[in-house]
């Protein structure tokens, strides 16, 4: 029996209109949709929360600078690593089940983070909160995949990363005034404490989603059910190939193509430039490098969010509209942001004016909502029982890209200044790297494209259903000519084939 979406029984002795608001409550597309989005609002409050409170974690912590980065590394690993697993456990477990483990993992960590004194105690709150953190997105992108039709998926990704964007604000000027007034622990105990009550709002009767789209998985268990309880070890050896042939499936793609392998690149191709800029070395850059004041730094930093929300009302209502032309916008949002580093940093003499740095950084702000194509992908081409899993692979694609550039930068920074500041010249070719990695990701995209383009035509030809109509174009026939020369040199160079009668 499934334990995703079940439709439980809701009490029959219940005043008439109690009973119709809960009806209405756990029925409802959207206040299932935006409960979702309010756990995801928490979780970004609590994983901006330090970056406006690192002075004081230095001062209560006693940690260097170096220390101060770690919790920011860590938890940015964690949530990469954690993506996959928190796909597979939503595709057997249902989101509504691990949004209520993400929040009260969310709010124990940060009550944890509150009242720590020492480093080691810090970051293993930050540690755990990042592992509540990676759960909560990918549910609700889980929402939004069975409780609303495929042709709104697309809209309700956006507003979804729109709502995210109120836990960023908060967790500036508000918590800022919150630690003036309050003080560390208290303001961090507060908002763990909102995310644990929170979690109230969870533990609503479930019911079935309405665009599930449950189909029975191989060996007769039902997807996402609790299927058969693996007894000893052979069962657990059976359970992890089991769940190693889930990962390999959901990557090699369905019966439709392999949008999860396009999902993976888009989303790394485009998010990781911003995410690395806004999250880790911009501020550098602007303030060490070319020199800015911390003011100057700090609002141009805010203009990546601010073209992340210009973007977004133009990008995921297009893709939603034309799905056709979702990985050519994003190849071509990859692309740009390859230009946009070429300019920054092969500028002559290395310090564009700042209007030119104003249109590079709006440039990788686009990368944010293009990021979320990948998530289309993901939907749209793998069966509803494995979306999650899927999404997770797409998301971690992101989060893998940001993690290696950060560090890269960190390495050739560290080998070109030593112990000094590093120079202009020493970030212009540290950056560099981040270019680099974008246009390899972006290439990745090109050609897992043109495998995805090759089965969606191949199944066109049998009559069989598509989900996003393709026409045949001159590249694709390059392809196939391309791969039957290569079919042809290994049968020539095949001693059976050369030996087999004519």
């Amino acid at each position: 029996m499934s334990t995703t979406g079940a439709d439980d029984a809701l009490p029959t002795r219940r005043p008439g209109v109690a009973r119709g608001v809960m009806r209405f409550a756990v029925r409802n597309p959207y206040v299932v949709w935006l409960t979702g989005c309010g756990v995801y609002v928490l979780a970004v409050v609590h994983r901006a929360s330090l970056g406006v409170a690192g002075p004081e974690a230095v001062e209560r912590l006693q940690i260097s600078s170096a220390q101060l980065g770690a919790f920011v590394m860590l938890q940015l690993g964690v949530y990469a690593a954690m993506q996959i697993p928190a796909g597979l456990a939503i595709d057997r477990w249902g989101a509504r089940r691990v949004l209520l483990l993400a929040t009260l993992i969310l709010g124990t960590a940060q009550v944890t983070f509150a009242l720590a004194t020492t480093y080691p105690v810090a970051l293993l709150a930050r540690t755990v909160l990042g592992v509540g953190d990676a759960l909560v997105f990918i549910s609700v992108m889980r929402l939004a995949a069975t409780w609303f039709p495929r042709s709104r998926y697309a809209v309700m990704a956006m507003w979804t990363g729109l709502l995210g964007m109120l836990g960023n604000l908060a967790a500036t000027v508000p918590l800022t005034l919150a630690l003036d007034e309050f003080g560390w622990t208290r303001t961090f105990a507060v908002t763990g404490a909102t995310s644990l009550v929170y979690a109230l709002l969870l533990l609503r009767p479930a019911v079935a989603a309405p665009f599930r789209e449950v189909a029975a998985a191989p060996g007769g268990a039902t997807p996402g059910g609790a299927g058969a309880e693996p007894d000893g070890a052979g069962g657990q050896r059976s359970a992890t190939r089991e769940l190693a042939h889930t990962i390999a499936e959901t990557w090699r793609g369905h019966e439709h193509g392999r949008g999860t392998q396009v999902g993976f690149w888009v989303h790394q191709a485009t998010m990781a430039s911003g995410m690395v800029l806004g999250m880790v070395w911009g501020f550098p850059y602007l303030t060490e490098g070319l020199g800015y004041p911390g003011s100057q730094a700090a609002a141009m930093v805010s203009v990546l969010v601010l073209g992340n929300v210009g973007f977004s009302f133009l990008i995921g209502p297009f893709a939603g509209r034309r799905p056709g032309s979702r990985v050519p916008l994003a190849i071509g949002i990859g692309l740009a942001i390859v230009a946009a580093w070429a300019v920054l940093l092969a500028w002559p003499g290395g310090r564009p004016p700042v209007g030119v740095v104003v249109v590079a950084f709006v440039v990788m702000a686009a990368g944010g909502p293009g990021s979320q194509i990948g998530f289309h992908l993901a939907r749209d081409y793998n069966p509803a029982h494995r979306i999650s899993t899927a999404t997770g692979l797409v998301n971690a694609g992101g989060f893998s890209g940001t993690m290696l550039g950060a560090i890269s930068i960190g390495v050739i920074l560290d080998q070109l200044s030593g112990t000094a500041q590093p120079s202009l010249t020493d970030y212009r070719i540290a950056l560099s790297s981040m270019a680099v990695l974008t246009l390899v990701s972006t290439a990745l995209v090109v050609v897992s494209t043109l495998g995805l383009r090759r089965s969606v035509l191949e199944r066109l030809a049998d009559g069989l259903e598509v989900r996003v109509p393709v026409v045949a174009h001159w590249w694709d026939r390059a392809v196939d000519a391309v791969e039957t020369i290569e079919a042809l040199d290994e049968a020539a160079t095949d001693p059976v084939e050369r030996e087999r009668p004519r």
